[in-house]
Formats: C-alpha cells, sequence, structure tokens
C-alpha cells in the first residue's frame, strides 16, 4: 500500500474538507503495482456532489467498476475514486458492454487517483465510457493505454459525451482533466458528438492538461482522406447549411493540450455546428507524419464546416504536421493567435491546400502574430464571397519552400483581405507572397500595408502572371526583396494603388529581370517607387501600362526601364483627370513628367 506521502499536493489539495475523512481509504491495496507520482497538470475539476465510492475493493475488472458506477447512479451522482495502482481491463469484457461500453450516468466524477488501465487482448471494444443524455460528468486523473484495434466509425475509442436524436433536453458540463491516453485506434479517441435532430445544444465542455500519446498502427486507414485519427472530436451530425440551429456544440474550451501525434493524423478536430469555442496552448507534434500520407488529412488542428462560429485558437505549437498545422474551412468568425508552425511538408496541394495555415473559404478571419518556419507554405487564403473579411497582422514567416503567403479565390469576383506588419524571407524556390490570379480565381479588395516580403528566389510579390479582371488592390510603405523581379503585376486588369514601396535587388539583380514588371496593368497608381541595389537588368516593365506614375527613384542602380515602357516614350493610353506619367528616362533640360489635362497628355517641367 502506498503510504500518505505518495499523495501529490493535488491530491491532499482535492481530498481536503469532506473528503478528508476518505482520504485513507484511496491509498489502500490497489489493483496491481501501485504507480508513483505522475508529472501532470494539477486537475482543477470539483469533485460532484453526492456520495462517494472507492473502486479497488471489491474487485478490479471491468464488471466491479460497473457495480461500483451502479452504486453512484443510485445515489443520483457523485465521486468514483480508484484506489491508487494499475489496472488491466479485459477487451472482451468491454466488448461484452455492447455500444456503450460503461455508462456513466449524470453527475458523476471518476477519479482516477492518479491510476492507469490497461486494456487488455485483442477484442475490439466500441468505448471504454460514454455518456449519452446527461449532464455533469468528469473524468481526471487518469491514464488509459489502448489495445489499437478498430476496424472503424464507433469503435475502438477512450469516451463519447453525447446528446442522441431522441433527446428531449440539451446536456451540459463535460470535464476532462489530466487524463492520458495512448495507443488508441478510432476516428476520435474522445468523442463529443450531437445527433439532435432538434435546436438542443451540448454546453460546456473543458479539456483540461490531455496528453494524447499514438503509436505504431493507431492510424484507421491512412491512405484515405475521408479517414480521421484524432485524439479529440468536437461534432455536430448538422453540417449543412440550412441546418445551422440544430444539434450546436457551444462553449468548448481545450486548455494544455499536448499530442505526439506521429502515428495518427489529427490532434484536435472541430466539425460542423461548433460555436464559441477555444483552443488554448495546445502542443501537437508530428501530425500524420506515419498515420497519414501526404493528402490524406493530416492536420495537427481542425476546424471544419460551414456551421462553425467564432472559433478562437490561441498560442498553438504545430511541430512537423505532414499536410497543415491549423486547417480550417467554412464557416465564420475565426481568430488564430500566436501560432508556432514549423515544419509542415506536404507539397500535394492538388486537391486540397497544404500550409502552415489553411484558411479555406472562411469568412471574418484573424490571424495575428505567430511565428512560421521551415513549411512548404506558410499562410494559405482561399478566399470565398465578396466580403470574406480576412486580416492578417503582425506574422513572422521564414524559410517557406512554395509561398510565404498564398492568396487565391476559391470562385470568381471574391474579395476582402487586409495584411499589415507581416514579416516574409522565402527560401530559393518560394515567392514570399503569391496570388495566381487569373480570369476565373481572382480576389478583389485586398489591402497590404507596413510588410517585408523577401526571398531568395528571383520574384518575390507576384500578384498576377496573365490577364485578370481582379480589381482594388494597395500596398502602403511595403518593402519587396528579391534577385530578379522584386514585385511583379503583370496584366492586372483592375484598379491598383502603391505608395511608398521599396524594391530592393539582393546581388545586384539578374539580367533579363525588372524590378517592377508589370506590364499591360489596367489601371494602376504609383505614387512613390523606390528602386535600390540594381547593377543588372531593368528598372521598369510598364509595356501596355495604363495609370499614373509618379515619384520614382532609384538608390545605387545603373540600370534602365525596358524599352517602350510607359514613362519611357509619350504616353498614348486615355488618361483620367489626375493623371501623371513620370519621365523615367530624361536627358538634359527635357521635362519631368507627362499630365493628363483638357483631354490629352501635356508636357511639363
Amino acid at each position: 500500500m502506498p503510504p500518505d506521502d505518495k499523495f501529490s499536493p493535488t491530491r491532499r489539495h482535492l481530498l481536503t474538507g469532506a473528503l478528508g475523512t476518505v482520504a485513507a481509504l484511496a491509498v489502500g491495496p490497489a489493483a496491481t503495482s501501485p504507480v508513483g507520482q505522475l508529472d501532470r497538470p494539477q486537475p482543477r475539476y470539483p469533485h460532484a456532489p453526492g456520495g462517494l465510492v472507492v473502486f479497488g475493493d471489491d474487485g478490479t475488472d471491468v464488471a466491479a467498476f460497473v457495480k461500483a458506477v451502479a452504486r453512484i447512479a443510485a445515489m443520483g451522482g457523485g465521486t468514483l475514486m480508484f484506489r491508487r495502482g494499475v489496472y488491466n481491463w479485459s477487451s472482451a469484457d468491454l466488448r461484452a458492454l455492447g455500444h456503450p461500453g460503461i455508462a456513466v450516468p449524470a453527475n458523476c466524477t471518476i477519479d482516477g487517483n492518479g491510476s492507469v488501465i490497461n486494456i487488455t487482448g485483442s477484442d475490439q471494444i466500441f468505448y471504454v465510457f460514454t455518456a449519452t443524455d446527461v449532464s455533469r460528468v468528469a473524468v481526471a486523473d487518469l491514464k488509459v493505454i489502448g489495445n489499437s484495434v478498430s476496424t472503424g466509425y464507433n469503435g475502438g475509442a477512450f469516451m463519447k459525451f453525447a446528446l442522441s436524436p431522441t433527446a428531449t433536453a440539451g446536456i451540459d458540463t463535460f470535464t476532462l482533466d489530466t487524463v492520458e491516453l495512448q495507443n488508441f485506434k478510432a476516428p476520435w479517441w474522445i468523442l463529443v458528438y450531437n445527433e439532435s435532430r432538434s435546436n438542443l445544444e451540448i454546453q460546456h465542455i473543458r479539456i483540461n492538461g490531455l496528453r494524447g500519446i499514438s503509436r505504431q498502427g493507431n492510424s484507421l486507414d491512412p491512405e484515405n482522406l475521408g479517414a480521421n485519427a484524432a485524439v479529440i472530436g468536437i461534432n455536430s451530425a448538422a453540417w449543412e447549411p440550412h441546418d445551422a440551429a440544430r444539434a450546436i456544440v457551444r462553449d468548448v474550451i481545450v486548455t494544455g493540450f499536448y499530442a505526439e501525434a506521429t502515428h495518427i493524423k489529427q490532434g484536435i478536430n472541430f466539425e460542423s455546428n461548433v460555436r464559441d469555442s477555444e483552443i488554448r496552448g495546445a502542443v501537437v507534434h508530428n501530425a500524420g507524419l506515419v498515420g497519414g500520407k501526404d493528402d490524406t488529412g493530416c492536420y495537427a488542428l481542425m476546424v471544419y464546416g460551414a456551421n462553425n462560429r467564432n472559433i478562437r485558437i490561441t498560442d498553438p505549437v504545430l511541430i512537423s504536421p505532414r499536410d497543415n498545422g491549423i486547417y480550417a474551412v467554412n464557416g465564420s468568425g475565426l481568430v488564430i493567435r500566436n501560432a508556432t508552425v514549423r515544419g509542415q511538408s506536404s507539397t500535394v496541394g492538388a486537391t486540397l491546400p497544404k500550409s502552415g495555415i489553411a484558411c479555406n473559404s472562411v469568412r471574418d478571419v484573424v490571424i495575428s502574430g505567430g511565428t512560421f518556419s521551415n513549411n512548404v507554405t506558410d499562410l494559405y487564403l482561399g478566399i470565398r464571397g465578396s466580403e470574406a473579411n480576412v486580416s492578417v497582422e503582425g506574422v513572422q514567416c521564414a524559410g517557406a519552400s512554395k509561398a510565404g503567403i498564398l492568396l487565391q479565390g476559391a470562385s470568381a469576383d471574391v474579395g476582402g483581405v487586409t495584411i499589415t506588419g507581416a514579416r516574409v524571407a522565402a527560401d530559393a524556390t518560394a515567392h514570399a507572397l503569391l496570388s495566381p490570379n487569373d480570369t476565373i480565381h481572382y480576389v478583389n479588395d485586398v489591402h497590404i500595408a507596413d510588410c517585408n516580403f523577401a526571398t531568395k528566389s528571383l520574384t518575390a510579390v507576384a500578384v498576377s502572371a496573365s490577364p485578370t479582371p481582379a480589381r482594388n488592390w494597395s500596398f502602403s510603405n511595403v518593402t519587396c526583396t528579391s534577385r530578379g523581379t522584386p514585385f511583379q503585376a503583370t496584366q492586372f486588369g483592375g484598379r491598383m494603388t502603391i505608395q511608398g514601396m521599396r524594391l530592393v535587388l539582393s546581388g545586384g539583380g539578374t539580367e533579363g529581370y525588372s524590378a517592377f514588371r508589370c506590364f499591360g496593368a489596367g489601371a494602376m497608381i504609383v505614387d512613390g517607387l523606390t528602386i535600390a541595389g540594381q547593377k543588372v537588368g531593368n528598372t521598369m516593365d510598364t509595356r501596355g501600362f495604363v495609370g499614373s506614375l509618379t515619384n520614382i527613384h532609384t538608390e545605387n542602380s545603373h540600370t534602365q526601364p525596358v524599352p517602350a515602357s510607359e514613362g519611357t516614350v509619350r504616353p498614348t493610353f486615355p488618361g483620367f483627370p489626375g493623371a501623371r506619367i513620370q519621365n523615367l528616362a530624361p536627358g538634359a533640360g527635357t521635362h519631368r513628367e507627362w499630365q493628363w489635362q483638357h483631354r490629352g497628355w501635356v508636357e511639363t517641367r
């Protein structure tokens, strides 16, 4: 029997007051060998009101635990506390209980007291515990090691907290605190699921200090994009947009989560109709590194579904995810703050985007702060709707091999993006900012300010390479650095305003490349452009340019515009009130610029 001093300070704290008189009961003979103190966060859950049952005296197997649960249920709730020890539970015994596994009643706290449960044998269980249509359920201070046996949905998992299709009232208050899970094989090791056919809700989910450790073989189907393998699934059956008022899961807070996800695909999934919820300080390593293949849904964190609303992810640390660090699809009201994503590796982006954070067709988004390094792409912004309201603020990106920020329309004529304070330093094969606008998929209403975009490659910023009707873009106080073309917006058909842009040519530039490559631009207003450090190549390629060019300067540069660029000859395009074209190749005593006056271009000195 462990002596009293084997209680952690956490246990002593929890066993004060009304529970103090039963402290000795919970440290008597345990199932097999006792375990010492675990290095884990302090549990924060309250013990349930009502009675107390100590598990371990009258048997240690599944049948004994079911009897102990029945005693708690007969009391109307209470705390079922393990004697601290190691318990071996037969998978055959759990399977014999059917789909519910061990059914947990309302008002029940299962206090593991630092115990370990091993699921033994090779039978596929359904769940160890389920709590269906009941409220105020908690599991804490427990380590459970699964047997990694499952063939599909609703099998092989640790716990399910659910509202059934036949429920007549909503449920609330499910708490997991300081639980460690290992070696489960299921779509979700922990599933919170609302199947209500009406507007009944699941509310107040608290998951604190959960650890999930995957092992070889824990992924259900490594090659199937549709097969999940996650530690936590917060799900609703209401995934169609017309079902938005039905089966909501609301007020979920996950804190202090850690997953070693090498042999599964995901850490945490919020799916379909999750509202007003938050993931704080999640740490996920190696999502899908072995448990998946490229383009099979290997995401450290996922927020998926048209009905998700008001989800916040703060301070996540996501190391070496295969497909995406965070994958968010549809829904609205997403805030991601201070993310760290390093080592995202999949390059297979033809089906779904791959990046440190992929925000695909989500409205009302803020991505603020954060550090991204050595990813294929750091941020993917897939825009849907004409007023998407997507904002990126103060991100730090380094070492991307495809793009620092990739901005793309999910359909035609979408828009509403603001990027401020970004510092992007891409690798030798990557753009710092890439928006491949074309005639089908393009983004309008994009405003970029106070940013540095640099690459070791030839082109830092490319916002079009073919004709596009994209419109209403602006760049203000932006520095672009590359070896050849720091800024490119060729054949950009709509209005673009550039103020205070600085283009820096690393290594002096590259022969055959222009620092400012905007030939065929349809309505571009440039007021303040500096080209620095260009020794070879051309300063400007503005052939076929339509708009206004003023306050163009060079520093430590000895190059000229491409012949026939606007600014080297008298403009021939119809101007507009206030349009001016600076003379970019003046000789001694020649005019300074052309101004559009009285329906014509007038030379001015």
